[in-house]
């Protein structure tokens, strides 16, 4: 790239830090709540982020051992996850499905677990993720959940968690962070066999969307807004998106709902009520929305009617889908539609290249990002 990587943040947590002081008041983070969300804004994150800090310093957790999360994207786990990384304490998000679809049968859970000799480890509800716990393997394991601790031998509730009181020592963690701290442990998909652990330091996550905002200039001055559904225990979902909105201030709503038969339902329903400016999906997700937004004019006006881009990875982008979005698009609003892809791996935090420019096909990876050299 002919552009020099400009200055980036130390640590993840100063995205936090900035936007808790110049925006506090504006929506960062929200949850499905019955027919609406349950919202935080970015001075109640930060608040609610110190807590938990001071209580993973509180619980004096070994040195070097990660903070585990088995379950999905939720308010919580994003709570745990920004408190880990605020105070030095490296986070490891493994896919729910090794817990919740293992039908008692826990090796591979218990391997990851015995890989990654976690600390601490968070699930949303006892019922589903204390078993994966019993006999991992792990000594000293502190066990957090959502819903259900007192019904799992030693477990803490997390609201304990988010009641204390926050003291100079978070922030005397906070600056002792270095760019090269350890800030989150990917796991490959385990496609091949056992899941293989990938770092990734600070440096790289923040250097990563200093790329992307040298790239997306418009993230400048039109905040992002997302409804999205990727799991944060993937690059795509955890580092990609999260950090775009923690980058630059913008506002995430979680999707609990999926590319899947009856969860695409609830992706739809939330669509009603969230107009997303940027949208990342797989391919399979927009072949299972394009039916509805074919015969939903109301809809699809709404959905693309403030979208800056539409961006499709994961996978490979059939030519008629592409065709599709651009045809639903075309019919509700008078811009046309900027659908694009990017290229990257786990290891790179995750974007290499990037197609910034108007694309007249699927199929094209982009160039290289500002700093990326390939």
């Amino acid at each position: 790239h002919p552009e020099p990587l400009a200055p980036y943040a130390r640590c993840v947590g100063e995205w936090l830090e900035r936007w808790a002081r110049e925006t506090p008041d504006a929506p960062a983070f929200a949850e499905p709540a019955g027919s609406g969300w349950t919202v935080l804004t970015w001075a109640a994150l930060r608040q609610q982020v110190g807590a938990v800090a001071q209580s993973l310093l509180d619980m004096k957790l070994p040195a070097g051992r990660p903070v585990v999360v088995l379950s999905d994207n939720s308010l919580d786990h994003l709570l745990l996850m920004l408190a880990a990384l605020h105070v030095g304490r490296a986070v490891c998000t493994v896919s729910s499905g090794y817990s919740r679809l293992a039908q008692g049968e826990f090796s591979k859970i218990h391997g990851i677990l015995q890989t990654l000799q976690p600390a601490l480890v968070y699930g949303s509800d006892a019922a589903v993720y204390g078993a994966p716990l019993v006999g991992c393997g792990v000594g000293g394991l502190v066990a957090v959940f959502s819903q259900g601790a007192d019904t799992h031998a030693g477990a803490q509730p997390f609201s304990r968690l988010v009641d204390t009181a926050e003291t100079p020592a978070v922030r005397a963690a906070f600056n002792a962070i270095t760019p090269d701290t350890h800030a989150k442990y990917l796991l490959t998909s385990g496609s091949t066999g056992q899941p293989k652990v990938v770092i990734n330091t600070h440096r790289m996550l923040c250097a990563n969307q200093q790329m992307l905002a040298q790239t997306l200039r418009f993230l400048e001055t039109d905040k992002p807004v997302l409804l999205d559904w990727l799991p944060w225990s993937h690059t795509f979902g955890g580092n990609h998106n999260v950090n775009m909105v923690l980058r630059n201030g913008g506002t995430m709503y979680i999707d609990d709902g999926k590319p899947l038969p009856g969860a695409i339902d609830k992706t739809l329903a939330h669509l009603r009520q969230v107009q997303p400016t940027v949208y990342f999906n797989v391919p399979r997700g927009y072949e299972m929305m394009l039916p509805t937004l074919e015969a939903d004019e109301a809809l699809a006006r709404r959905f693309f009617g403030s979208l800056k881009m539409v961006f499709y990875a994961g996978a490979g982008m059939p030519e008629a889908t592409w065709k599709r979005l651009e045809a639903v698009a075309a019919k509700v609003r008078s811009e046309p539609l900027w659908l694009t892809t990017s290229w990257g791996s786990t290891e790179t935090s995750p974007a290499i290249t990037f197609a910034n420019w108007k694309l007249d096909r699927p199929g094209v990876i982009g160039l290289p990002l500002p700093g990326a050299v390939v």
